[in-house]
């Protein structure tokens, strides 16, 4: 029986349409589910400018232990170091070189001519193989390449020390018959390929996609990309599952796929991701990105504020309401900058805890650890924890020192400045006794950042309980 390997890449797709509208939680939420479900690989892809990707990706590396987790290699030498960097905590770890292949892809997207492209691919591979022993070649537009120039790119990924090699589809415009002899000249023509894994994306825009993943298998292909979440570029998850079982076993080959859990687990990535995205503006993730006008009178925002779960008094009200109308003279706000506006301007408490140092480990061996000290009342007080993740393990770690264990309701990160050194802000929202208390943290460390936030939060409940 010939196993098929499964590459996921819902965290791309979540990545490129809705960034937006999903939390830091359920994005790690997808990826352990993902594990649970047994694909073969995790695809990412870190944002260049978006701090709370690189903490994204390095937590996922701690959580998921079975999957190969493939990051987007970038263009550039610098690019590759970075992000090898971002997913070097994986137990497994592999770059991904993203090479256009069609004519007119490499004019327009790239603005080279096919020698000038293969040199690339070449120092791209490379720079790649140097720093990390799994790399996949994904060649973009594959099926309107032409065929002399794509096996030689292919020859050349193989050469230069590529794993995978990964071919697709983009155009949606094959039939199966079409993709089984496109595949097949692949084979015919690189007797290489025998010696690596080809996996193929094919595109779902006209429904044919798990139609012609099964032709290329049949053709000799060893890999499928799939999405758990809904897309027209791939084939889903669930689908590619059910037409092995009941089509791919009969003709020797199978996948790894949990088979016995795949419509619940599915179902609620579903959920956390392509219907929440559909679903009314009362979910607090669509609420989160609403745009407000600068128009709004005090008594509105208020409104808007209790109805985001804070309750404010009418001077914190009045603070937030002075910022939003200063910032709304510059640019548009949504919602989820009012969160910060309220974490940096309302209930500005004393600090009952203040931090004094941390200590953050990880690795793809151990548990991630955190070791943190915090000033109260003029004395110190340390606490150490495990966790998924350096965030997470740090959390546990102030819990452990204050001694209370309080809901996260949300923890959002982004880049308030450019740059190498660029400043990441932290947003940490806690709810207690049904109120949402906010804390907010900028430093060029997000670790740090998320320490300082959830301090923040913390503070608040404990002035709040002090005046009862």
């Amino acid at each position: 029986m010939k196993k098929i390997s499964i590459c996921d890449t819902s965290l791309k797709v979540i990545g490129t349409g809705m960034a937006n509208v999903l939390s830091f939680k359920e994005k790690l939420e997808i990826a352990k589910r993902l594990s649970e479900l047994c694909v073969d690989c995790i695809e990412v892809n870190p944002s260049k400018s978006d701090k709370a990707d690189e903490i994204l990706i390095k937590t996922i590396c701690n959580c998921v232990g079975k999957s190969v987790v493939s990051c987007v290699s970038g263009d550039t030498a610098e690019q590759i170091e970075a992000n090898y960097a971002l997913i070097a905590g994986a137990k497994r770890k592999r770059l991904n070189v993203v090479i256009p292949v069609s004519p007119i892809q490499m004019e327009y997207t790239l603005g080279k001519k096919p020698a000038s492209v293969l040199e690339q691919l070449k120092t791209l591979i490379l720079k790649a193989v140097s720093l990390c022993e799994d790399v996949e070649v994904s060649l973009v537009d594959a099926t309107r390449a032409e065929p002399d120039f794509l096996y030689g790119a292919i020859k050349t990924a193989i050469e230069c020390g590529a794993k995978t090699v990964s071919v697709d589809d983009i155009a949606g415009t094959m039939l199966p018959e079409e993709f089984t002899a496109f595949v097949k000249g692949i084979i015919d023509n690189v007797p290489q390929i025998a010696s690596v894994n080809l996996v193929v994306g094919a595109s779902d825009v006209l429904g044919m996609g798990v139609a012609n993943a099964l032709s290329a298998i049949a053709a000799g292909a060893d890999g499928i990309k799939v999405s758990s979440v809904k897309t027209d570029a791939l084939p889903s998850t669930e689908r590619i599952s059910a037409a092995m079982e009941n089509i791919g076993v009969k003709r020797g080959y199978d996948t790894n796929l949990n088979k016995t859990a795949i419509k619940r687990l599915v179902s609620a990535i579903a959920e956390l991701s392509t219907v929440k995205s559909e679903k009314s503006a009362t979910s607090v993730s669509e609420e989160q990105v609403e745009s407000l006008s600068k128009e709004l009178s005090l008594s509105a925002l208020s409104k808007i504020i209790k109805k985001r779960g804070y309750d404010l008094g009418a001077d914190d009200v009045k603070k937030v309401y002075s910022e939003f109308i200063r910032l709304s003279d510059k640019k548009e706000v949504n919602t989820k900058e009012l969160d910060a506006i309220i974490a940096a301007n309302a209930l500005q408490v004393q600090e009952t805890y203040s931090l004094e140092n941390f200590s953050v480990y990880t690795s793809n061996v151990l548990p991630s650890t955190a070791s943190i000290t915090l000033l109260k009342d003029g004395k110190s007080h340390s606490g150490l924890s495990y966790g998924n993740g350096p965030v997470d393990a740090a959390f546990l770690a102030i819990e452990s020192v204050t001694g209370r264990h309080i809901e996260l309701d949300d923890f959002d990160l982004s880049a308030v400045t450019e740059g190498k050194e660029a400043m990441g802000q932290a947003i940490v929202k806690l709810r207690h006794n049904g109120v949402i208390y906010s804390g907010r943290g900028i430093s060029t460390d997000i670790v740090g950042a998320s320490i300082r936030a959830y301090l923040g939060a913390i503070n608040k409940i404990v002035y709040e309980e002090s005046k009862k």
